[in-house]
């Protein structure tokens, strides 16, 4: 300092430096600041945020790259952080530093040094919940062990905001080490006794109504479903794993005893011409939205052509005491209607490939009858998605596509109805009264016209009842 203001022209270089000095420091700050990720020297599982962006769907869509990178990668396997599971990947927001002897030093501390779980002063990573932006839980994928699949947590502030499913994630062996056994447990919440893979047990246990409601055998797996409720319910997706796979979700208290349970629906490959898939995704209102879609075949011109038959979403929340509250919301598009059979013929009811084509089955009408579902109609001929015997449960139909006549099918009114001369927005012609016995003429999406006493038209789908011992109520 002496030296440099000996002199006038030193003191101008020293100020013009230490100008361009600041300025530099305020461009990087203010302008420099592009999002990038750190990876842990110690935990190689953990990366470190710098300066993300304040659009969230921008970090969202960068952790998911990074996680797609990151398994791609010859990563090591590394220490593993106190709290978290072997198979996953952490994503935190870098800072939380405080100043002072004895203030936090922040995540940033766990680029290049261990946690420390005592003494005067502890660092681990659970202290900073409130920079956790995403937790990312994977295992082998069911359908091929050479993939990963897995589940993504994304926090906002440190509160759970939303969970995504990645799939079919490539990965390569890590230093030898082959891709996880799907059967291993992927994260914290596995070390539940209620969650993993479960023995009868562990199902007779913490899933009572399962063995007593359900003649079920086979394996169960469970896993935990991020979902913000009030009480702290936990929160759990079960599936029975066999060849088609049955879904419950139940809540249990924090003392793991059972709050409330609902089946979901079972999901099936091709059987028979049909397929029913499940998933599931977390909407903004923090409710769980289960999607089930039924897909067939539709055979035209020879060609082998899959196309959506049905579609309905189970909106699921959890109430103040832990209770599983639900709505059913059907796809016009892509409903079903319920009619029981009304023929009692000797003979019973034929069912057909075609319209008025040849007969594939018999069905018996001598029994307590069936509830026939049907998805379509075409010149008095309604095609049949599925068929339900009262006494027996699900009859099995021995070809892709079956039809039947509409005579032979029946539905009631289960409140006093309005009919209308075309769907959706026609003009009122009539009323008929409840419990009336009606003949099906058609339908379409969620409308069915219908025959009662020479009166002819449309009636909305959700007034009528196709069960024959029920009031679909």
């Amino acid at each position: 300092m002496k030296w440099t203001f000996k002199s006038k022209n030193r003191i101008q270089v020293f100020f013009v430096l230490m100008a361009l000095g600041v300025t530099g420091i305020l461009i990087n700050h203010f302008f420099l600041k592009d999002m990038r990720f750190i990876q842990s020297e110690v935990y190689p599982n953990l990366y470190l945020v710098k300066y993300p962006d304040e659009n969230y769907s921008v970090v969202e869509e960068a952790i998911k790259e990074k996680i797609r990178e990151h398994l791609k990668s010859e990563h090591k396997i590394g220490k593993k952080l106190s709290y978290t599971g072997e198979n996953a990947i952490y994503f935190y927001e870098l800072g939380g530093m405080t100043i002072g002897f004895l203030g936090d030093a922040g995540t940033g501390y766990f680029i290049d040094h261990e946690e420390d779980l005592g003494g005067f002063v502890s660092e681990e990573l659970g202290m900073y919940i409130n920079y956790r932006l995403a937790e990312f839980y994977y295992e082998s994928c069911l359908h091929d062990s050479s993939l990963y699949c897995g589940e993504i947590n994304f926090f906002r502030e440190g509160e759970h905001h939303r969970v995504e499913n990645l799939t079919n994630l490539i990965s390569i062996d890590i230093e030898g080490k082959n891709p996880p056994d799907s059967q291993k447990k992927t994260n914290q919440d596995s070390t539940l006794p209620l969650h993993g893979l479960l023995d009868n047990e562990a199902v007779a246990t913490y899933y009572p109504e399962i063995l007593s409601e359900f003649d079920f055998n086979g394996n169960f797996d469970s896993k935990r479903i991020a979902l913000t409720n009030d009480n702290e319910a936990i929160l759990s997706l079960l599936k029975h794993t066999d060849s088609n796979s049955d879904y419950f979700l139940y809540s249990h208290d924090q003392n793991f005893k059972v709050i409330d349970s609902f089946y979901i629906g079972k999901a099936m490959d091709f059987d028979n011409g049909k397929s029913l898939t499940i998933d599931y995704k977390t909407s903004k209102d923090n409710s769980l939205v289960f999607n089930k879609v039924t897909w067939g075949s539709d055979l035209q011109d020879n060609q082998d052509d899959i196309d959506t038959l049905s579609h309905e979403s189970i909106v699921l929340q959890v109430n103040q005491k832990g209770e599983l509250e639900y709505s059913i919301l059907k796809n016009p598009k892509y409903s079903v209607l319920e009619a029981y059979n009304r023929s009692t013929a000797t003979e019973g009811i034929k069912l057909r490939d075609k319209p008025d084509g040849d007969v594939i089955q018999v069905l018996n009408t001598k029994g307590d009858g069936y509830i026939i579902s049907i998805v379509s109609g075409e010149n008095g001929w309604l095609r049949v998605l599925e068929i339900k015997s009262i006494e027996d449960g699900v009859f099995t139909i021995p070809q892709v596509i079956a039809w039947v006549h509409q005579t032979d099918l029946g539905i009631r009114a289960n409140r006093e109805t309005s009919v209308f001369d075309s769907l959706k927005t026609g003009k009122q012609i009539g009323i008929i009264p409840m419990d009336s016995d009606l003949n099906i003429i058609d339908l379409k999406q969620d409308w069915v016209k219908i025959e009662y006493q020479g009166l002819t038209g449309w009636v909305d789908s959700k007034s009528l009842c196709g069960n024959p011992v029920t009031t679909c109520f």
